[in-house]
């Protein structure tokens, strides 16, 4: 999470009176379904107010940001399977999106990290294919 987005969550819990460390917390003695109903409400009240669309802002929506963020920042897949209650790694996958950049991260990475294993005597490019030089 970043900072700033802590700081004003710690900002907000502060101001309330209750001990509840939901952000949109459910009524009194409400069940985890009726937790969503509420949570539900109260997050597109938040979305409106922050002049954002819900029909396309949702929590469902936030979920799959989540996990990206969590993809993105290099946490491991069982790490993020605990945070986002994903019981396979495949639909942890369905929820992570990476774009061109994260993949040339990851390349250059690879790059830095192998060193002089990849050395150009082994490989020569010709055209748009790696050919293997003998």
């Amino acid at each position: 999470m970043p900072a700033d987005l802590a700081t004003k969550l710690a900002e907000e819990r502060a101001q309330r009176d209750e001990s509840d460390e939901w952000v949109f917390p459910g009524r009194e003695g409400g069940t985890t379904k009726g937790h969503r109903i509420c949570f539900a409400k109260g997050f597109r009240r938040a979305v409106i107010a922050a002049g954002l669309d819900d029909k396309v802002v949702t929590p469902h929506v936030m979920r799959h940001t989540a996990v990206t963020r969590l993809v993105r920042a290099g946490a491991d897949i069982p790490t993020i399977m605990k945070i986002s209650g994903h019981k396979t790694v495949s639909m942890v996958l369905r929820y992570a999106h990476v774009d061109a950049a994260h993949i040339d991260a990851a390349a250059s990475a690879l790059e830095m990290s192998s060193g002089d294993a990849i050395h150009p005597k082994f490989t020569a490019r010709t055209n748009d294919t790696v050919a293997i030089a003998s």
